[in-house]
This record gives structure tokens, sequence and C-alpha cells, in this order.
């Protein structure tokens, strides 16, 4: 997990609970950790659908978009509703 100088990562994700942040090091643990290439499916399957069916069920549920401005919460829960492939939680909850 060596990583430093200009032009080089600053973070590296060694397993999809994990990320390091570089060169410090600093490794910080998580439910999950969804990578940049990581498609909208991908977190749809895995922090969306469940919920969503047990709200169809009667259950209370929330699903809570939080980050800094830009890095994606909108784009996560509606992405291109008319693309298949980019569509985020909200549409694919129809």
């Amino acid at each position: 997990m060596a990583a430093s100088g200009v032009g080089s990562e600053c973070a590296i994700f060694p397993t999809n609970n994990d990320v390091a942040i570089m060169p410090e090091n600093l490794i910080f643990s998580f439910d999950r950790v969804f990578k940049p290439d990581s498609q909208q499916l991908e977190v749809y399957d895995f922090v969306g659908k469940e919920t969503i069916e047990d709200v169809l069920n009667g259950y209370n549920g929330t699903i809570f978009a939080y980050g800094q401005t830009g890095s994606g919460k909108t784009h996560t829960m509606y992405g291109d509703i008319y693309d298949p492939d980019l569509k985020g939680v909200i549409p694919r909850a129809r």
C-alpha cells in the first residue's frame, strides 16, 4: 500500500469495507465502500433494494445521502432517470 508524491492516488481501497488514505496509510472501515468505478445498480442493490421492499411492506425506512458538496449525492439518488445504467436509487424504486 505504498503511495506517495505528486500525482499519486490519495485513497486506495484494499477491501470492499476499507479505505486507506495515503501517504499516511490511515485505514478507515465501513459497512461498505463503493469505489469510484462502482455502478448505480451495485449501489442500489446494497443500500436501496431491501429498504424499499420493507417500505412497500409497511415498515419505515430511510436512505440518507450525506456528504460534501459535489461528492455525488444527487447522482446516487437520482442519476440519469432515462438511462437504465445511470438511474439512481429513486428511479429504480418504481
